[in-house]
């Protein structure tokens, strides 16, 4: 995987919570997740590795918040995915803004 294959992946997540827009909070149960997942693409976008990994794992912890399974479940695999991924970190301004 590369950094923007994870970029995407973190609009995707943050869109279908409910939070396209960057400081937008969720009224829903997932504002916490949704607040780990922003976190998490300012650590990749700034290329602060550590801070990237600890959001991703604070996500994760944040799942019991999604009522669906099906849904948590996908999170879940999504977020293990990007953890695994060893990203060779690039300056912000080669990432896509989000649409």
């Amino acid at each position: 995987m590369n950094q923007v294959h994870d970029l995407k992946c973190l609009d995707d997540l943050i869109a279908d919570i409910g939070g396209a827009d960057e400081g937008m909070q969720t009224v829903g149960p997932s504002g916490l997740l949704l607040e780990h997942l922003q976190a998490a693409r300012r650590g990749l976008m700034g290329s602060m590795r550590a801070e990237y990994n600890s959001s991703l794992e604070q996500a994760e912890e944040s799942l019991g918040c999604v009522p669906d399974k099906k849904t948590r479940a996908e999170i879940r695999k999504t977020l293990l995915s990007l953890s695994a991924a060893e990203i060779p970190l690039r300056p912000p301004s080669e990432y896509p803004r989000p649409s």
